[in-house]
């Protein structure tokens, strides 16, 4: 199976100022340079609207995604509105509740998909997840917004960070096997290994922070995404930037 995974598009109003970056041309560059190849998944992990949710951005988006018949996933970031995702995208009947998360299908390698859009990952998806983790006794790639644990970046870990960890760190490392988690938030290029976890973070299509230091810096402007191959044993994985 390939993926890949895009994160952090900040798609703003028409016109709107966004630190001088063209993040809607950024987003359509970046879709017609994957459009061409083969793929089997679209992830985008999160945080499609520049500041709030917006019905009016989350139209454009799907117009631009439809317009090049891609097959996508959405999760939802802390500057998305779940609600208005979907209803614009049509999601309601796909997911629990209020919450965009996904088992991934039986027919594809162990994949699980986590909304933690308000900062946590609620109990309904702790217990989601400790099921399917007892379910599936091997290696799991799991995708979700924020980083399920600190990752020596000062500025995003000290604001910004997934505030239960200590909820759903002993889920993870409870589990016999790998698990890869995929995710963004953090505006970074990063990868970290505790135990029997992998955590890759992804770059946006926005910026790039400077992750070295406590304060906001951004470290430069290069669209990143990430493709991935996975068939339930073999995990190959590679960050790419526009230019």
């Amino acid at each position: 199976m390939i993926l890949f995974q895009i994160t952090d598009i900040h798609i703003g109003f028409a016109n709107e100022e966004t630190f001088g970056i063209d993040v809607r041309g950024n987003f359509r560059q970046l879709l017609d340079t994957l459009a061409p190849q083969t793929f089997d998944l679209l992830v985008i992990t999160g945080d499609l609207c520049y500041q709030t949710g917006q019905t009016i951005i989350y139209q454009w988006i799907k117009t631009e995604l439809d317009r090049r018949q891609m097959p996508y996933l959405l999760l939802a970031g802390n500057h998305d509105d779940v609600g208005l995702m979907m209803a614009c995208f049509d999601l309601s009947a796909e997911t629990p509740g209020t919450q965009l998360y996904y088992p991934g299908k039986a027919e594809q390698p162990p994949l699980a998909f986590l909304d933690t859009s308000s900062g946590v990952l609620p109990e309904a998806q702790l217990l989601f997840l400790q099921q399917y983790l007892e379910t599936h006794q091997r290696p799991i790639c799991l995708f979700m917004h924020h980083p399920p644990l600190p990752m020596g970046v000062p500025f995003m870990d000290q604001n910004y960070p997934l505030r239960n960890s200590d909820a759903l760190l002993p889920l993870l490392l409870a589990h016999p096997y790998p698990i890869s988690i995929f995710c963004g938030h953090y505006h970074v290029e990063k990868s970290l290994r505790l135990h029997n976890i992998d955590v890759h973070i992804t770059p946006s299509t926005f910026f790039q922070l400077n992750g070295q230091i406590p304060t906001f810096e951004i470290d430069h402007k290069r669209p990143g995404y990430r493709r991935i191959y996975w068939n339930g044993e073999r995990l190959e994985h590679t960050v790419h930037y526009l230019w």
